[in-house]
């Protein structure tokens, strides 16, 4: 038997996969020619995440006002990402529960 607890820490999920546009889109789903801007997918690269469910139980939902990630200490793309996004840096990971290469990073909603 799972116990109440555990139950409640997993309040939701997210998936999340990696796509690339098909031959004609120039936006996920959308085919036509694209504006005359030059490259609009940057770089040539037509790949892109695409978050198709979310889902978070009812007794969770609009109650959560801080968001906490871990993110390794070399990775600087992800960093950076999480910063553009609204994180910040709150310390690095040393509790022994995770790696000690990583940041813990936080966001306030």
């Amino acid at each position: 038997m799972v116990k109440p607890i555990i139950l409640r820490s997993v309040v939701g999920t997210l998936d999340l996969s990696i796509r690339w546009l098909l031959l004609g889109e120039i936006f996920p789903g959308v085919y036509g020619k694209a504006p005359h801007l030059g490259n609009i997918h940057g770089g040539g690269e037509d790949i892109y995440g695409y978050v198709s469910n979310l889902v978070v139980v009812e007794f969770a939902r609009r109650r959560v006002e801080l968001l906490y990630v871990h993110v390794d200490r070399n990775n600087r793309p992800a960093q950076q990402f999480y910063e553009k996004t609204g994180f910040e840096m709150i310390e690095e990971a040393s509790d022994g529960r995770v790696e000690d290469n990583t940041y813990l990073l936080r966001s306030i909603l």
